[in-house]
């Protein structure tokens, strides 16, 4: 303790309280003695009611209370928290509630955190204080360092509050996949999208799923506008805006306006082979050089892009084609998908033959492998791409007696004895409807190849299917018999939990906490989803390029999405001005004299 008052005299005076000699001063008292009767640290650790310090925080989203309706999150220990904490205390305000303790004034010099258990509900502050003791101008001046505590009580923000409440969102954005063989694969890569990035999914307020899809609930319609604008950068698909009227007042012209989004993605995948219907011109829905070919998807992003499944021996470059979400969505009729990669056939590689006059043959003087072939491994001196005469077997004939040949664009990926996955058109057995669109949908000029080559098969990286029995109830005891309406019970019970288990599962990939069911799907739809995800974190695990490419579609639409981010954080600091000018009518920090 440090007491400061009036200049040095040579005359002194014996403590009021204890007799020690000491300095004449105000109080007539020592050091020791106005320690024992002005207690800082009681007059600091009082709340605004005489209780203890109390900070709030939201027990979901884990933000800390400023104001009644303002709610900020702080790191642990950092300034912005201890800034925070300055200002709940009561007396270091303004206000002259410490008059009645005998001090004029308290000024604050320094103040520091004490390491306190993260679950312990409590935040301790070191303040040194100095304060006036009695009244001015024969006034003395203490300094002391006081530990405070504060109690940190839960309490429940705004938007959770919106959120655990029904019918307060005001936009949702419906995402819908419709495929005829129920696949999910353009999901499964949404999906990853989503949890791949955190800053889309900071705004969603809830999250339902559908027999085809999910729903996501915003409170604002811009936020709902940036997310369906980040899922059409990651896949091609159609959107489409609609609002309801749920309430209006006509004195105040407001009305509250419910906003839906319905974005519905192209329901075509990577490695799908597809029928591009000749008569697409007649609509301006053409793909250009592909229309009346049979094409194959091999990537997807924003759009699709598709090759040629039987190119001519001419440029590579006319065997590619871009499809936009907005001509697929226009000709849709056109584009029909003869088969889905499940049907895809394991095929040896027998002979692979350049053909002449490819553009991208001209390295042969760089070939290095025994047979004069440069297989490209990601490196820039070969081209990924290249037109080849290929000769190929199944791979379940041990004898290869029936070979197979085809003109494929994996020309510098293949090489003798490769394993690589394939269309058997050959041995194919179709349907009516795609019987009759192979008759009435191709040009006179294209010949249906037997087969047509989709990937090569990595090395060690076969496919790998693990079959897994049961979770082991073998064990559990045996239960009494029951009655044929119990068991219906017992099984309808254990589906909806399975069935549960997985929408948990999925809400958790995608960085959410949780969500609901609306209704639909059933075990065959869980198992597709499962299948559909694990063969794509296969695909991203064993393709390099994929990977990458995956990722920088994502980077991309983050980028796209910062300078929403900025408009939305100005509109924020701008609201969050106006409600501490309106609650705040002075500085904590201004100290009292």
């Amino acid at each position: 303790m440090e007491i400061t008052g009036q200049a040095r005299t040579a005359i002194e005076i014996p403590c009021c309280l204890c007799g020690v000699l000491i300095l004449p001063n105000s109080a007539n008292q020592c050091g020791a003695c106005l320690a024992q009767q002005f207690d800082l640290k009681s007059i600091l650790s009082k709340g605004p009611q005489g209780g203890d310090l109390i900070i709030h925080q939201c027990r979901r989203c884990r933000r800390y209370q400023h104001t009644e309706s303002y709610f900020q999150e702080h790191e642990p220990e950092s300034a912005s928290l201890l800034a925070l904490c300055l200002k709940n205390v009561p007396a270091l305000s303004s206000s002259n509630s410490y008059r009645s303790n005998g001090l004029s004034s308290v000024t604050l010099l320094d103040a520091s955190w004490i390491w306190t258990e993260p679950h312990s509900m409590r935040l301790k502050l070191r303040l040194t204080i100095r304060a006036d003791v009695g009244e001015s101008p024969r006034c003395v001046t203490v300094q002391q360092r006081v530990p405070i505590e504060f109690h940190v009580h839960w309490g429940q923000c705004k938007d959770c509050k919106r959120e655990y409440t029904n019918r307060t969102w005001q936009a949702v954005v419906q995402l819908r996949l419709k495929r005829a063989d129920g696949g999910k694969k353009g999901l499964v890569m949404l999906e990853t999208a989503i949890a791949r990035n955190n800053d889309i999914r900071k705004h969603v307020v809830g999250m339902e799923t559908s027999r085809n899809g999910f729903d996501f609930y915003f409170m604002h319609l811009m936020h709902a506008a940036s997310f369906s604008r980040f899922l059409g950068s990651v896949y091609p698909m159609k959107t489409k805006s609609t609002q309801k009227l749920v309430s209006e007042d006509i004195r105040n012209n407001s009305a509250n306006i419910k906003h839906t989004t319905l974005c519905e993605i192209v329901p075509l995948s990577r490695n799908d082979l597809v029928i591009c219907d000749k008569h697409a011109a007649q609509d301006g829905a053409s793909v250009g050089r592909l229309t009346g070919r049979l094409a194959l998807v091999n990537k997807v992003s924003s759009t699709l892009q598709l090759v040629d499944a039987a190119p001519a021996r001419t440029n590579i470059h006319e065997a590619f084609a871009d499809l936009h979400a907005e001509r697929y969505w226009k000709g849709e009729k056109y584009y029909r998908i003869m088969m889905s990669p499940r049907r895809l056939v394991h095929f040896v590689v027998l002979d692979v033959e350049l053909c002449v006059g490819n553009s991208y043959n001209d390295n042969k003087s760089n070939h290095s492998d025994g047979d004069g072939l440069t297989l490209y491994h990601g490196q820039s001196v070969v081209e990924k791409y290249a037109l080849a005469d290929i000769m190929v077997a199944r791979a379940s004939d041990a004898s290869y007696e029936e070979t197979f040949h085809c003109t494929s664009h994996l020309g510098n990926l293949l090489d003798i004895g490769d394993i690589v996955l394939g269309y058997d058109l050959v041995s194919s057995v179709l349907t009516g409807a795609d019987e009759w669109s192979m008759n009435n949908s191709f040009n006179s000029s294209f010949q249906m190849p037997d087969v047509v080559l989709v990937k090569k098969v990595k090395s060690g990286g076969a496919m790998e299917e693990a079959v897994k029995g049961g979770d082991g109830d073998d064990g559990d005891k045996k239960s009494k018999v029951k009655s044929s309406g119990s068991k219906k019970k017992e099984r309808r019970r254990k589906r909806e939990k399975k069935k549960q288990k997985n929408i948990d599962k999925t809400f958790a990939r995608m960085g959410f906490s949780g969500g609901k069911s609306s209704g639909g799907g059933g075990d065959n739809d869980d198992n597709l989803w499962e299948e559909e995800r694990r063969a794509f974190e296969q695909d991203l695990e064993k393709d390099i390029e994929l990977a990458a490419e995956f990722q920088s579609i994502v980077e991309k639409g983050k980028l796209d999405m910062e300078g929403e981010d900025i408009i939305e954080e100005q509109e924020i600091e701008e609201g969050k001005n106006d409600e501490n000018d309106a609650t705040s009518a002075e500085d904590p920090y201004q100290q009292s004299e």
